[in-house]
């Protein structure tokens, strides 16, 4: 553990609508990462009245133990605690020089910029505890892969957009793309991350070092060097932990010291590297891969594929090769399944060693691996029998490597996959969520195939459409999640975008649209789960949303919108049984959710009319009443079902950008019978439109507001502050702990 990540959660408001306990999960939002003193302590500023969870991490962030809970502040409040089990009665000593941490101010972790998202789940259904938060984090992200200009930008570009961004004169961005590259893992971005160093903002400069230390390479070592003497600690601190994942090497750093004695420290380090060159480093470290202690050699793994060269490669792939066959988990998992598929880090199921040397591999860009790695995934994604752990490790390296036979091993892999779902299982999730989040191992080849600009990829057309999960939980958020954007860019670059799109038309009652049988085949493939098993219909306004981005198809698309949105509903509720149950999803509710989204990714303005007039003329969601207070379906909040198509065509609008959605949107916000989802995406939606003679009338509304996360809404469309900027003072708490949020 060598720093605390800190997440901040929005509950969903979207209900299922088959049961009001399905997907009680969050929005969760990375607000950023502070480095632990030596002592352990931390301080930390975090937007009060949030929702906040603490993960320790290490040098690289990745999970090593999570607060499975939510805490919060109120404005103004100090918390603290002594230790995540000990009484919450027990507060920490407040002397200054008791706690390292309180040295020196608290780091400022607002969510400023644009921070990482990702769909968090419900606690109690977690399954494999760190390495699932970690699963979420990358596989389950929602704004992971949108930042680059265009809709067919891969992975790359959308680094060198961070890249820009952390150039850039926005200070706020500066933050949170420092932050967000360190997700990346991209020596590519080493060169910008090192003059980030020298960032004004500390917060910055903290989150570059925190990059460093997972995309530095040998030449980040003399500005890291340099780092240690910054003047504020916590950017030390940090610079110190990257050196020593980038060497290998614990050094017990001590930025919390006084100035004279923290000098001492950094020539201390600078000696180390005066009598260890890179050769004799590592070959210390190929060492440590022979030895018994797994976190040793974890370290020594690390740090051969941040700073490795000829030796570390061939000794990497011994390492892989060798222990690619310890497989305990077809033994493990007879005893630990559903809930109960946990480990700690000392169970021979822990994967991250054998991880971290085969990820190595990829870093290193080994082409002599690709073949190994290749031959490794291939025999360990059977569920049944393989470690699939080790499968996306290698998948994910192959990756980095790029070379065309990486490419084609991809391909040919994803071809015999199993349906992900089998896959979902393995991993722990609950039988309420196994179709609802992508499959690593599936997500990863498309990552890959993304990354590397794949135009090769028609083959795996089907496949891959039966990859995107089909779970209603899919409309819990208006637009596309990550999963969803790297499959829609795989298939408009394999040419598949226009037999796509017409597969989905026909199956939503187009006369003139000419279907593929192999999709439309692909496209009834769902799976049931709690939430319901989605219809051909469904699902094709599903991938509609995802694939298509050529406005040549927007009257049709505008035309199937226009014959599902005025359907009626005759789909009745079931009370009788204590909990509420829908008996199949309603098609109105889907399909005009899923093509509203479409129509607004395709931000064509001639869309504008039409789904202006369904949010004007449309009826509430509560237009037909409330659930009685005192019955079984109370938390439904209203009478109509999920999801709330209406919130899709606010979301929509607000990319249309036409300004006549204005007033629509402000009459949306102020009418409390429309549902939450509703009224927070419409708020959403005038961050985007909102012009000066508005914006006052918007922060009247939002002063009263009795809903926080609609009220920052409208207070960030109102004037660009919200909770992913800096918020107001009466948004900000305080706390100065050993474990504390501010």
């Amino acid at each position: 553990m060598r720093a605390i990540r800190v997440l901040a959660g929005k509950g969903l408001t979207v209900r299922s609508s088959h049961s009001y306990i399905v997907h009680a999960g969050s929005e969760v939002t990375e607000l950023g990462t502070v480095p632990l003193a030596p002592d352990g302590s931390f301080a930390i500023e975090v937007p009060a009245d949030t929702a906040i969870a603490l993960q320790a991490v290490d040098a690289e962030g990745r999970s090593e133990l999570n607060e499975m809970s939510w805490i919060y502040v109120r404005p103004g409040e100090t918390r603290g605690c002594v230790g995540c089990h000990q009484p919450r009665q027990v507060a920490p000593p407040s002397s200054l020089a008791t706690l390292q941490a309180l040295r020196t101010p608290p780091l400022r972790l607002l969510g400023q910029g644009q921070p990482h998202r990702f769909r968090g789940n419900n606690a109690a259904v977690t399954g494999l505890m760190e390495l699932q938060f970690d699963r979420y984090r990358e596989v389950a992200g929602l704004n992971r892969h949108v930042e680059a200009s265009h809709p067919d930008a891969t992975g790359q570009e959308t680094v060198q957009s961070l890249m820009a961004q952390l150039e850039g004169r926005d200070p706020a961005r500066r933050i949170s793309a420092a932050q967000r590259l360190a997700i990346f893992r991209d020596p590519a971005a080493a060169s910008v991350l090192e003059q980030g160093l020298r960032a004004e903002e500390r917060e910055a400069r903290v989150a570059a070092a925190f990059a460093l230390a997972t995309c530095g390479t040998r030449a980040s070592v003399p500005a890291l060097l340099r780092a240690l003497e910054d003047a504020d600690p916590l950017v030390a601190q940090a610079a110190a932990v990257a050196l020593e994942n980038l060497t290998g090497q614990a050094r017990d750093f001590d930025a919390f010291v006084e100035v004279g004695r923290r000098a001492e420290q950094a020539r201390a380090w600078r000696r180390w590297f005066e009598l260890n060159g890179w050769d004799t480093l590592e070959t210390k470290l190929v060492a440590r891969l022979h030895q018994g202690d797994r976190d040793q050699v974890r370290r020594a793994a690390v740090a051969l594929g941040r700073i490795g060269g000829p030796a570390a490669r061939e000794a990497l792939r011994g390492y892989v090769a060798r222990e690619r066959e310890v497989n305990p988990y077809p033994e493990w998992r007879q005893h630990h399944q559903g809930d109960g598929t946990r480990f700690n880090a000392h169970s021979p199921a822990n994967p991250r060693t054998l991880q971290a040397a085969v990820r190595a591999l990829g870093y290193l860009q080994d082409a002599a691996a690709a073949a190994l790695l290749a031959e490794t995934a291939q025999g360990h994604t059977d569920p049944a029998t393989g470690n699939l752990f080790l499968a996306e490790a290698a998948i994910e390296a192959l990756g980095r490597i790029g070379a065309p036979e990486a490419e084609v091993a991809l391909i040919r892999l994803f071809v015999g996959l199993p349906d992900y779902p089998e896959h979902t299982r393995w991993y722990g999730d609950h039988d309420a969520l196994i179709a609802c989040h992508a499959a690593p191992v599936h997500y990863f080849i498309t990552e890959a195939l993304d990354a590397l600009g794949s135009t090769r990829a028609g083959d795996l057309v089907p496949h891959l459409i039966r990859s995107v999960p089909t779970d209603t939980d899919r409309a819990l958020f208006p637009g596309n999640d990550d999963c969803e954007t790297l499959v829609g860019r795989v298939l408009r670059r394999s040419g598949a975008e226009a037999a796509v799109v017409e597969t989905c038309l026909a199956l939503l009652g187009d006369p003139a649209a000419a279907p593929v049988d192999t999709i439309a085949q692909a496209l009834a493939s769902t799976h049931q789960a709690w939430g319901g098993k989605p219809d051909p219909e469904n699902r094709a306004a599903q991938i509609l949303s995802l694939v298509c981005r050529d406005r040549r198809f927007e009257p049709r698309l505008r035309a199937a919108f226009a014959r599902y949105h005025v359907l009626g509903n005759d789909i009745p509720r079931v009370f009788d049984t204590g909990i509420p149950v829908v008996t199949k999803l309603p098609t109105r509710h889907w399909v005009s959710f899923y093509l509203a989204r479409a129509l607004g990714n395709l931000a064509d303005p001639r869309s504008a009319e039409t789904l202006l007039s369904a949010l004007a003329q449309s009826p509430a969601e509560a237009a037909s009443g409330r659930p009685d207070p005192l019955g079984p379906g109370v938390l439904f909040l209203h009478n109509d079902l999920t999801p709330c198509w209406r919130a899709a065509v606010a979301w929509a609008l607000g990319r249309l950008g036409d300004p006549r959605a204005v007033p629509v949107l402000v009459g949306i916000v102020r009418d409390f019978d429309n549902a939450p989802d509703t009224r927070h995406a419409a708020a959403e939606a005038l961050g985007r439109l909102a012009d000066p003679a508005t914006r006052e009338a918007l922060r009247m509304l939002a002063s009263g507001y009795p809903e926080i996360s609609t009220r920052r809404a409208l207070l960030e469309a109102a004037g660009g502050v919200g909770p992913r900027q800096l918020p107001p003072p009466e948004f900000v708490g305080a706390a100065e702990a050993p474990v504390s949020g501010r």
